[in-house]
């Protein structure tokens, strides 16, 4: 049943799923200031009334559940890989595939806390029946001497997956990986594992039945539902030449981006003096900027919006910088700007480097961007799904582009199907069958919010793309038509933090992290997503207490009076800065 609203979200409480009701729920309710606060600094309080949260930023119970089976064995276990294990307290993340993880591996030795030491991180290779390998991540051992390689391919759910253990200093280390790149596996595919795997269930035989990975959904034919939606979504009108195998779908938006980074790191293989550097114009999404550094080793220059940054760019090109690839956002997350895509894309042709725009929060139903880049990448846990209960990403390839044929390649050389598990690809096509009509509805709700928050005296700023200025030229230059109107999501930026503080901890909504919910989703965006540097976000116009607003599908009747509500509380932090709410 599509969710609509959280009829009472007023009556939520700290730690609630968001959708309530939802066992593989991805939102966390976050009520107060203080709580998303106590978020961001890791606050006892906070962390021990969680009963969900956004997967990459929090593992969920069904993982922890499942990688603490896993150890137990391990530690029952006399063989010379578990002895090893033994000597160190260890703690573990499962990933879905080999080659994640080795990548996982790569990344915790180039850590500090690694000391060069490769011994303290293992690989385990698991299948369904519990056999266990330990892998050293510096081996070159071939696949077909891991378990299960000779026999038939594995039952959709049953793939082996792979654990990477490590001592306690490298967690940090380990939970950024998994955050930055997206690899861990869904809460599904370890609930489905501890429930059926016979080394963990009362299942010794392994059988199941396959309708149990969905009951409602035809499992076998959601992976081309999915694909041929977005083709169509991104193909009108219709850029020619535009096929099925140009659509790459993965288990998160941010593995999306990942994949595509790697393909093109691929163009120059190290070690090669014209290793290129990459480029990120405007303020990004926090993740997309640290797993090109940090995860993949990119050095990365920053660009802020406007025409003055473009200027910059052109005379560096001009002067010799080499780039092997411009990421952007259309139109960025959280400030709504939009950069001016046909001049961006006259400098990647004339220069020659790959044009990758995300779209996610514009969406395919609103804008047509593909025949303007060479890649669009989408998160579709957002507005895609709509239903905040799954992980998703897709990757379009332009057709026609001079670096088409050489992406396709290159990402077809990584890709791994399976490891977007069934289950949650199900409940994507489910999710998604109305994709096209939500995003209109919310667009249509969220205009009147943004007069109503533009009128009132204690809002210095919303942020929008219906601006009146260029983002909102360049929005409209883009749109699929103007009744589709300019988007679900807006930042509100208040006269003082007394009135933001106010106004969030009164709004009667949903309230915690991500966006492109059916129900509308509140957030302090700069806690939650720039806490440790707020210093460098202020200085890219992303205030400390910047509140942003994911309008849902309710419509004007039911949010209007909770906006003015949370209004009336900010205006009493207006003329008294201590009456916190």
């Amino acid at each position: 049943m599509e969710t609509l609203a959280i009829a009472a979200p007023e009556t939520l409480r700290l730690g609630d799923r968001l959708p309530p009701d939802d066992t593989f729920a991805i939102g966390v309710h976050l009520p107060t200031w203080a709580d998303t606060f106590g978020w961001a600094t890791r606050e006892l309080r906070v962390l021990t009334a969680m009963r969900s949260g956004y997967p990459r930023f929090y593992i969920s119970r069904p993982v922890k559940r499942l990688v603490n089976r896993i150890l137990d064995k391990l530690e029952q276990d006399s063989t010379e890989g578990a002895e090893l294990y033994k000597k160190k307290r260890r703690h573990g993340l499962p990933v879905a595939t080999r080659r994640q993880a080795n990548l996982f591996a790569e990344f915790l030795s180039r850590q500090d806390q690694a000391q060069h030491d490769n011994a303290v991180i293992q690989i385990l290779h698991l299948d369904w029946q519990g056999n266990v390998v330990f892998i050293d991540p510096n081996s070159e051992r071939e696949l077909d001497s891991e378990p299960g390689h000779d026999q038939e391919p594995p039952l959709a759910g049953t793939e082996d997956i792979y654990v990477l253990t490590y001592p306690e200093e490298m967690v940090p280390a380990a939970k950024a990986f998994w955050q930055h790149t997206g690899y861990g596996i869904s809460s599904r595919r370890a609930n489905f594992w501890y429930g059926l795997a016979p080394f963990v269930s009362n299942n010794p035989s392994g059988y199941f039945n396959p309708r149990l990975l969905n009951p409602d959904a035809n499992t076998a034919g959601s992976w081309d539902s999915i694909r041929r939606r977005l083709l169509a979504s991104h193909a009108d009108p219709s850029p020619s030449g535009f096929h099925d195998s140009d659509i790459f779908l993965y288990p998160t938006g941010m593995t999306a981006i990942t994949e595509v980074a790697a393909a093109i790191m691929a163009f120059h293989p190290a070690p090669t003096l014209s290793r290129p550097v990459f480029a990120v114009f405007g303020f990004l999404y926090v993740d997309t900027f640290k797993v090109l550094e940090r995860v993949l080793g990119v050095e990365t220059l920053l660009y802020k919006y406007g025409e003055s940054e473009i200027d910059r760019l052109e005379n560096e090109l001009e002067n010799g910088l080499h780039i092997g690839a411009l990421f952007t956002e259309f139109p960025g997350n959280p400030l709504l700007r939009c950069p001016n895509i046909p001049r961006l894309r006259q400098l990647s042709i004339k220069y020659r480097f790959v044009l990758v725009i995300d779209d996610t929060v514009g969406t395919c139903a609103s804008l047509k961007l593909l025949p303007h880049c060479d890649v669009v990448c989408t998160s579709l846990t957002k507005m895609f799904s709509g239903q905040c209960n799954v992980m998703g990403g897709s990757v379009a390839l332009a057709p026609g582009t001079s670096f088409h044929d050489s992406l396709q390649t290159n990402l077809l050389k990584t890709y791994e199907p399976r490891s977007w598990f069934i289950s949650d690809v199900a409940v994507m096509d489910r999710n998604s069958l109305d994709f096209s009509a939500r995003v209109r509805r919310a667009s249509h709700n969220a205009l009147p919010i943004v007069e109503r928050l533009q009128a009132h005296h204690t809002v210095a700023e919303v942020y929008y793309p219906k601006d009146g200025g260029e983002t909102q030229k360049m929005y409209e230059h883009f749109q699929v038509d103007p009744g589709v109107g300019y988007g679900f999501l807006l930042s509100v930026r208040f006269i003082s933090p007394a009135c933001a503080i106010n106004f969030y901890n009164a709004f009667d909504v949903a309230k915690g992290p991500s966006l492109g919910t059916n129900f509308t989703l509140c957030c302090a965006y700069t806690l939650l997503a720039h806490y440790k540097e707020l210093s460098w976000a202020a200085e890219n116009g992303v205030v400390e207490h910047l509140i942003r607003i994911s309008v849902g599908l309710e419509g004007p009747t039911w949010l209007l009076p909770r906006v003015s509500k949370a209004l009336n509380a900010a205006g009493k932090a207006a003329t008294n800065p201590d009456s916190v709410a």
